[in-house]
């Protein structure tokens, strides 16, 4: 009677539970169809190339700014590169106006080089004097295109902490960061 139960059960547990062999090929596809699938959740940076050592492919937004501006406002910059018509339409009222036409004029020296470059170092509008190189520099423009362009610029100047914002300009007033304020530039120390 008992071989006659074990033989009965040996016979279930092989047709009920299936060979080791089979559940790696079960796990095997499973494998194979959930890898591919959780590149989906990789940043989408991971996949891009840097073009220079600095974080100019990260995406920046208003928050980053934001926090870093609580964190340290005498050392963060909002840096509009919008042309002067555009910043006395309207302007984020702690940011620094250089636009881009100007950014680019002028010529500056690498000191370690020797070589001249195309540009001008960008002002601080409360001081009146050139942004420190070790400043964080967030920059806008009014759809994204101009800002990309001034942050390979002042990377090439020597600014380490310099990036674009994601935002376009009507996005910036929407976040609400500070008070948005029309009319010209008075000086380089207008206030």
């Amino acid at each position: 009677h008992q071989n006659k139960t074990a033989s009965i059960t040996t016979r279930l547990a092989v047709h009920l539970c299936p060979p080791a062999s089979s559940i790696m090929k079960i796990f095997s596809v499973l494998f194979l169809l959930v890898i591919p699938s959780s590149s989906a959740f990789t940043p989408s940076f991971a996949h891009t190339k840097k073009k220079s050592k600095h974080s100019t492919s990260a995406i920046f937004n208003a928050a980053d700014f934001k926090v870093a501006y609580d964190l340290n406002p005498r050392n963060t910059f909002l840096l509009d590169i919008r042309e002067p018509d555009e910043w006395a339409e309207a302007h984020l009222s702690i940011a620094t106006p250089n636009p881009l036409t100007v950014l680019s004029s002028g010529k500056w020296m690498d000191t370690t080089t020797g070589k001249y470059y195309p540009g001008t170092f960008p002002i601080d509008r409360f001081t009146g004097v050139s942004i420190v190189k070790n400043a964080k520099i967030y920059v806008h423009c009014k759809m994204g295109d101009r800002a990309k362009e001034g942050v390979e610029m002042l990377e090439q100047m020597g600014y380490s902490e310099v990036v674009a914002l994601a935002e376009t300009f009507d996005e910036l007033v929407a976040a609400q960061l500070c008070d948005i304020i029309s009319g010209e530039v008075q000086s380089l120390t207008d206030g």
